[in-house]
């Protein structure tokens, strides 16, 4: 039997938000597709599937434990409220901001005046999952915008090893449409496992390679 079929699987998926002021704030485009189709093949096959999604963001079909977040402080909180959960498989697939406000203005600015926002950056939130679940197969996504295919393996490979995670799913925006999405799924040691062309396909992959991988008890290198 599948190694996936009755595991604790840990999701995370679509946008995060940091506020501006009291009724505006930033956001990235994720619209949740891919975490949703990933979330839906893994209970398919039969896991069970806890899912942390971003505001806005599309659902995966009944039957996950599902947690709405909206700013990355709201995703620390709920990962640290689950981080005494056994969880050996985790696919950390949402946009979290690199960069928020300094600072969030109280009530409303007026459209009258100019705005100048300082942008700092933001916590990376998949070292401090590496450092909760040490023992997890992890799985990050990088995306970059008009790399060439070797240009983006490379920088794949340097997150990896940066994140402690054994696998990494590189895709570039420019790959990207409704009906497309080209990804290289890279596993353990940089090794390049499988290519996608859609995000159906790269839900099959990366869970394939995750079976496997728990099959095979690859360690966290």
């Amino acid at each position: 039997m599948a190694q996936i079929n009755g595991a604790n699987i840990l999701i995370t998926s679509g946008p995060t938000r940091a506020p501006l002021d009291a009724i505006r704030f930033i956001s990235n485009t994720s619209t949740g597709r891919l975490g949703r189709e990933i979330a839906s093949e893994f209970l398919r096959r039969g896991a069970r599937v806890t899912f942390i999604y971003g505001a806005g963001s599309e659902m995966p079909e009944k039957g996950a434990k599902v947690i709405e977040v909206t700013t990355i402080e709201d995703l620390l909180r709920e990962l640290e409220g689950l981080k005494g959960q056994n969880f050996p498989v985790i696919v950390h697939a949402m946009a979290v901001l690199d960069h928020a406000p300094e600072g969030v203005v109280e009530g409303k600015v007026s459209s009258s005046v100019e705005w100048t926002i300082k942008l700092v950056p933001t916590p990376k939130v998949i070292n401090q999952i590496r450092a909760w679940w040490p023992e997890a197969l992890l799985a990050g996504f990088k995306l970059e915008v008009g790399k060439r295919r070797e240009e983006l393996l490379e920088v794949a490979r340097k997150a990896m090893g940066q994140w402690g995670a054994q696998i990494v799913v590189a895709n570039d925006l420019r790959d990207i449409t409704d009906d497309k999405h080209l990804a290289y799924i890279l596993g353990s040691g940089g090794k390049l496992e499988a290519e996608a062309g859609t995000k159906k396909e790269i839900a099959e992959r990366l869970a394939d390679l995750l079976d496997k991988y728990l099959r095979m008890k690859i360690a966290y290198p």
